[in-house]
């Protein structure tokens, strides 16, 4: 019987965990650390406060987890990309800090496939154990690359604490409305950035929660690619879509977006780098998670995308609801999508 502490405890992936611990025989105890109001939940001991304030080591260091679930993480970019990273690198070293007083047995961090890059020459479905690519314009790559780096040196400097890092692919599902997946929907069309259809890769929102539970359950240290078998192209995505691809010059794509991030036309921030990620391939294998974990996907790539494409009017009736009036391209864009729906009976 254990004690989970799990930061970030307010976000979606983070209630999946919670709701399989609270039926395990191995969880004593639930703590949440998040910036969020505690949710109506009886069973959890909550804590709000900013991932980045020093209070979140002393809290972890009192309760004394044995294992910390680290999922306090930008999924959207961030306009200020000191923000950013202040998030996922600062918040991680007031974690690492935390665990390193408790001497937790597990520390379990999410991370991301975006740290094998996109790049020309990129291979494609990538091991755990390949080389690792700091995008140069891209901050939340650059974040990714550096938070394992710290995992790495904390596991050698640790060997007491198995320290387990997850990358997620793209991740899809009904309740996943993050604006990365929305630009898939909202886009009139798809680009093909100077005329490349790269492999894109997903993971379904229940099969993400697959390995953190089969992570937990065997207490797995290692980094575990998390992603559906195979992958799409993007035309294809748009064919799924019922929409048609464009050919796009990267630099005209990216002039496009450093000025749409620059005069704060979207709800989120728009790095001009992210144009490389339309273009490469960074696709990984799942076959370490299927052989050390017995992870076993409901879905793959293309099937996660299709179950989600199914419920884009929801998912895109939320993000409007998450939208300011003072977004008014963005706004647009969304409301003349969901009309286009309207009218095909979608």
């Amino acid at each position: 019987m254990s004690t989970y502490l799990i930061t970030g405890a307010g976000g979606y992936l983070a209630g999946k965990v919670i709701d399989f611990l609270k039926g395990w025989e191995g969880c004593e105890k639930i703590i949440g650390v998040d910036i969020k109001e505690k949710p109506s939940v009886d069973e959890i001991i909550w804590h709000r406060i900013d991932i980045r304030d020093r209070k979140v080591t002393g809290i972890i260091a009192e309760e004394k987890p044995q294992v910390v679930i680290h999922l306090a993480y930008v999924v959207d970019f961030l306009r200020g990309t000191k923000e950013e990273s202040s998030i996922n690198i600062g918040g991680l070293e007031r974690v690492l800090d935390g665990v390193r007083d408790a001497g937790c047995r597990q520390l379990i961090v999410a991370s991301s496939t975006v740290v094998y890059g996109a790049y020309p020459q990129a291979r494609t479905f990538q091991e755990e154990d390949g080389l690792l690519c700091i995008h140069p314009y891209l901050p939340y790559s650059r974040d990714k690359v550096i938070v394992e780096d710290l995992c790495k040196r904390f596991a050698h400097d640790h060997p007491e604490t198995k320290v387990c890092i997850i990358r997620p692919a793209i991740v899809v599902g009904p309740h996943w409305g993050n604006f990365w997946v929305a630009a898939f929907f909202i886009l009139p069309f798809l680009p093909r950035i100077d005329g490349q259809d790269p492999l894109l890769q997903f993971i379904h929102e229940d099969d993400l929660s697959q390995i953190f539970r089969l992570c937990i359950e065997k207490e797995a240290e290692g980094i575990f690619n998390a992603c559906a078998d195979g992958a799409i192209r993007v035309s294809e995505v748009a064919e799924i879509l019922g929409k048609k691809t464009l050919f796009v010059h990267s630099q005209v794509a990216k002039a496009s977006l450093w000025l749409v991030h620059h005069l704060r036309l979207l709800p989120i921030g728009s790095p001009p780098g992210f144009v490389d990620f339309f273009a490469y391939p960074w696709v990984a294998s799942n076959r370490k998670a299927k052989e050390v974990l017995g992870f076993k996907p409901e879905f793959s790539s293309r099937e996660a995308f299709e179950e989600v494409a199914k419920m884009r009017r929801l998912l895109l009736t939320n993000l409007g609801g998450k939208s300011k009036g003072s977004y008014r391209i963005f706004n647009a864009l969304l409301n003349l999508e969901l009309w286009k729906l309207s009218r095909k009976g979608l």
